[in-house]
């Protein structure tokens, strides 16, 4: 699939990694696009074998938007519109400062819509303007749905190393009090908060919830962090239950 290199061939993409590397051409194969690969910054070099620490990607002048919005529909590596990003800014965000009961229903609709790179990049934008973390924090606990697991992951990880005692407040009210979907939406991207006492609190809090269902959801974030189920099992006894709930919670003082 990797043609010698020709003047019709321009740069598409970069990747270091050997994932995405690997992520990129087999789906330009599936899609049956030329490509070749160069060492980015060297001199030209096709290969049917190998991998370069850092490799550059070309496909043919006349398939480079096709090979984009492959790779986009995808969720492989996708554009980010600076322009489309000043427009939501502008038209969206900046409105919604000056609102007191605000309707978030067309930021929402605008994260919906776009791709994961332009929704973080957006994210990140937001929270520099001022006022901006409170409406990221409105719309985490608004889009706290299943459907909006994406989404929501990624906001956690935008909002997750500006975390501070009110919305850590806001959170277990909605993991008390909220519905069962959100309950399972918030348990489902904890992991991706930074590992502070408040977290372990959080994941503790839906350890010991009366519905199976909670629990098990607890247990598998306690699981996504890599150290173990501490022997929490969801349909054991309440007093082994807890026993390892304060295992787990000893690791964070």
């Amino acid at each position: 699939m990797m043609p010698a290199m020709g003047k019709d061939l321009v740069p598409f993409t970069t990747s270091s990694s050997p994932y995405l590397q690997f992520a990129i051409e087999e789906t330009l194969k599936g899609a049956g696009i030329p490509y070749a690969i160069r060492d980015y910054g060297g001199p030209p070099k096709a290969f049917a074998t190998g991998r370069l620490l850092f490799q550059e990607y070309l496909v043919p002048a006349n398939r480079l938007q096709e090979a984009k919005d492959v790779l986009c529909a995808n969720g492989i590596v996708c554009d980010v519109s600076e322009r489309l990003l000043r427009r939501a800014i502008d038209e969206i965000v900046k409105p919604l400062m000056q609102e007191s009961d605000r309707d978030l229903s067309r930021l929402a609709r605008f994260i919906e819509v776009n791709n994961k790179e332009t929704v973080k990049a957006l994210f990140e934008q937001v929270l520099r303007e001022e006022g901006g973390q409170q409406l990221l924090e409105d719309l985490f606990f608004q889009i706290n749905r299943l459907e909006d697991l994406a989404c929501l992951r990624t906001l956690a990880r935008v909002l997750g190393p500006h975390a501070d005692a009110a919305f850590n407040g806001r959170l277990m009210e909605v993991l008390a009090t909220g519905s069962i979907q959100a309950r399972l939406a918030l348990i489902e991207v904890l992991p991706e908060l930074p590992s502070t006492r408040s977290r372990a609190e959080a994941i503790a809090h839906a350890l010991r919830d009366p519905q199976l269902e909670i629990r098990d959801a607890g247990a598998e974030a306690v699981f996504a962090l890599g150290k173990g189920n501490f022997g929490y099992d969801p349909e054991g006894p309440e007093e082994e239950r807890e026993s390892a709930i304060d295992d787990f919670l000893a690791m964070f003082g």
